[in-house]
């Protein structure tokens, strides 16, 4: 892959990753927020409880995106981008322009997806937010 497309790449997970960082800190600021507010009754604070938890989840997925993009970033540096990290061969450049943050080509994604029990490269769960 020329420099040219390098740099696009990073631009693109530079963008990512300071949305992630800025959606994480707003919703970090809610939390906050609604942990301070007072409880005016019990289903207030149910409300309050199940909205804590999906934020909570919310927060889980844009840390592992974040980690993800973090990789692909560092994966530029080394010159390692755009390599799958389970048949290191070439990612096609049309799915890492839709997920550029990926790690896996479609075929060893496919498989991944038809054996989840196979163990990925990393020991993580490749599905967890793909």
């Amino acid at each position: 892959m020329n420099k040219k497309k390098l740099a696009k790449f990073r631009s693109q997970l530079e963008s990512i990753r300071s949305e992630l960082l800025g959606d994480v800190e707003k919703s970090n600021q809610n939390i906050r927020s609604g942990e301070t507010g007072q409880i005016a009754d019990i289903s207030d604070d149910a409300a309050r409880t199940y909205n804590l938890q999906l934020e909570g989840e919310l927060g889980k997925q844009e840390w592992q995106r974040l980690k993800q993009v973090d990789m692909a970033i560092k994966k530029i540096e080394e010159g390692e981008y755009g390599v799958c990290a389970q048949c290191e061969e070439p990612i096609p450049e049309a799915r890492l322009q839709v997920v550029p943050f990926t790690e896996f080509c479609t075929n060893c994604l496919s498989e991944m997806e038809k054996n989840p029990k196979a163990i990925s490269v990393n020991d993580e769960d490749p599905f967890e937010e793909n």
